[in-house]
């Protein structure tokens, strides 16, 4: 293992081994041993933290003169909970296995915080008039985002922007929003044996399926994106009944809408979906149907011949990397970025947000986690001119 390939991973073993779950959000072992790493650093980082909630800092780092241009790389240091008891080995305690390290929050992603750390310090380094580099490492990804939004309402600016979502080393330059809804449908209680007495909230809320399964088949039909899958809408969860002698008076749905870039208004898809659903009716009596939305997360996208685009394909390619750009089809922090802040962001990182992130032995290749480090750097030189 060369030099370069044992500090990295040396990072990424310090970042793992400082648990963060979120919830409940444990974020300030690893938020404060990257600020005391940054201020220990060799190159004169202006490092900066604050709290967004108790406990939770933001960790913020810039290096660099931003005449010569600007650039955020970014990511999150919260993970999801590991549920420890199903993995091989303690997700805590980094281990290395067959060219891969397996830890909590390898993918997803204190690998590519580290190895933004190590670019940016080689960048800096090795350039005589470098560019500004700013480096936020943010709480609450998993969450509601509030790390990125209290970036963002701080006033961060940059020409450009890097998450290190696991991306396979692909370009993502696209990714869905979401809406999210419980949808409640009234009924009448009444007791099992006379069931023609009660209003049943469960055959309501059959209705209620099968309208948003056809409004499903429409959506997939009739959106369309060059680098995203068309946009779907799934019940992801069903609550309903007190007691298997009871008729319900209420029932549930939980409704995961995820959409296209192009329309940033909330309101529309609510409108969209009360259409839907008005007037579902059992035994002919209209019942009532609440709907709550409980999340919405912006669409976002960057064009394809964007500078930044085209200069992370380029810094991939000039380090062997064969990456192409992608769509990511969850939402991210880059949304923030994007709409909020102005500033053009794309994803790229190791490991595979399907197949790595919140899996139980999550694990990236080590190959992949020093090509990152090398993209980065390689961006870094072709962004910052």
């Amino acid at each position: 293992m060369s030099g370069r390939t044992r500090e990295v991973v040396a990072l990424t073993r310090d970042l793992v081994e400082r648990e963060s779950e979120n919830p409940p959000g444990n974020e300030r072992a690893v938020a404060e041993f990257l600020r005391t790493r940054l201020e220990d650093s060799s190159i004169p980082f202006e490092v900066t933290s604050y709290e967004v909630e108790p406990d939770r800092p933001n960790v913020v780092a810039r290096v660099g003169d931003s005449e010569h241009g600007s650039v955020l790389l970014t990511g999150h240091v919260d993970v999801v909970p590991a549920n420890a008891g199903e993995w091989t080995g303690d997700p805590y305690r980094l281990r290395e296995q067959d060219g891969r390290i397996v830890g909590r929050g390898t993918a997803d992603m204190k690998a590519a915080l580290a190895a933004k750390v190590l670019a940016t310090e080689s960048y800096y380094e090795a350039v005589d008039d470098p560019g500004e580099v700013t480096l936020g490492f943010v709480v609450d990804e998993e969450d509601t985002g509030a790390g990125t939004r209290a970036l963002v309402e701080r006033g961060v600016d940059a020409d450009a922007a890097i998450i290190g979502e696991p991306t396979e080393r692909e370009v993502c330059i696209a990714q869905k929003g979401v809406a999210r809804y419980e949808v409640t449908v009234h009924g009448e209680s009444g007791h099992s044996g006379r069931p023609d007495d009660a209003v049943n909230a469960v055959a309501g809320l059959r209705q209620v399926l099968e309208r948003i399964e056809a409004f499903d088949d429409r959506l997939r039909a009739e959106t369309n994106h060059e680098f995203l899958a068309p946009e779907t809408i799934t019940v992801t969860e069903i609550e309903g009944g007190i007691a298997p002698n009871v008729v319900p008076d209420s029932a549930t749905a939980t409704v995961d809408w995820r959409f296209l870039p192009g329309t940033t208004s909330a309101e529309s898809f609510d409108r969209r979906l009360r259409e839907l659903l008005d007037d579902v009716t059992v035994d002919e009596r209209t019942i009532g149907v609440d709907i709550e939305r409980t999340v919405f997360a912006r669409a976002a996208a960057v064009p394809a011949n964007h500078d930044l685009v085209q200069g992370v394909l380029d810094a991939a390619d000039s380090v062997g990397v064969s990456a192409d750009a992608v769509g990511f089809n969850a939402a991210t922090d880059a949304r923030f970025l994007i709409h909020d802040a102005g500033i053009p962001a794309v994803l790229f990182g190791p490991g595979s947000i399907q197949n790595d992130a919140h899996t139980v032995d999550e694990s990236i290749s080590v190959t992949d986690l020093v090509s990152t480090v090398d993209t980065y750097r390689a961006a870094l030189e072709r962004l910052l001119s």
